[in-house]
């Protein structure tokens, strides 16, 4: 299972590794999209009430998909927050114990995990373009990570690609027989075959002259 921090810097060898590292990120933000959607749509069953009917009611609290600017996008959940009925506000930590508030969860998680998700494909796509292009050939890749979405990508000479050849050919031709220890178990194998020939004619020696 693949494990999201909400800030990281990490490298990457290629664009390669970066572009199957968001392809599992995708795949992580889908299964998560899915789940949480399908305890939203299990709410507005128990409820009876249709997606279209609640996501009406999440609109007039000010809950809307599609929404732009991280900083009037915080403020924006905080006002519609303390408007709404089912939520009481403590010093900015909001609490609510109705069925609405639950499902106002779900929503905006349902909400900001499909946003996550559409960027990194926008990046995938980006790093497809660079990859067709020839970049990146001899090089590696700091990235800082937001939510799992490369923000910005500090470029630099990969190093680890020659360390791991030179890995490989030592383990290699560590594991390859050299010509003398050939040639001293060829030299065992003579000596035994020469020992065994000599017991075999003292036995025939010593049979003759017991029969005389």
């Amino acid at each position: 299972m693949i494990k999201i921090s909400p800030f990281e810097i990490r490298e990457f060898l290629s664009l390669n590794d970066l572009n199957e590292f968001l392809e599992r990120e995708i795949a992580w933000y889908e299964s998560l999209y899915k789940e949480y959607s399908d305890k939203l749509g299990s709410l507005l069953r128990e409820e009876g009430l249709s997606s279209d009917e609640v996501e009406k009611i999440l609109r007039e609290k000010g809950l809307a998909r599609g929404g732009k600017g991280g900083g009037k996008e915080k403020k924006g959940r905080k006002e519609r927050a303390a408007s709404s009925g089912e939520w009481f506000d403590y010093k900015g930590l909001m609490f609510s114990a109705d069925k609405q508030g639950k499902a106002e969860m779900l929503f905006e998680l349902t909400e900001n995990a499909e946003k996550v998700m559409n960027r990194m494909k926008e990046v995938k796509t980006l790093i497809e373009e660079l990859q067709k292009t020839g970049f990146g050939h001899g090089l590696s890749f700091l990235v800082y990570l937001v939510d799992g979405v490369p923000e910005r990508i500090y470029v630099q000479k990969a190093e680890s690609s020659g360390q791991k050849y030179r890995l490989e050919l030592f383990l290699s031709t560590s594991m390859t027989p050299s010509e003398d220890e050939d040639a001293e178990e060829k030299e065992e194998e003579e000596s035994s075959r020469d020992e065994e020939e000599e017991i075999e004619e003292t036995s025939e020696g010593s049979g003759e002259d017991l029969t005389s």
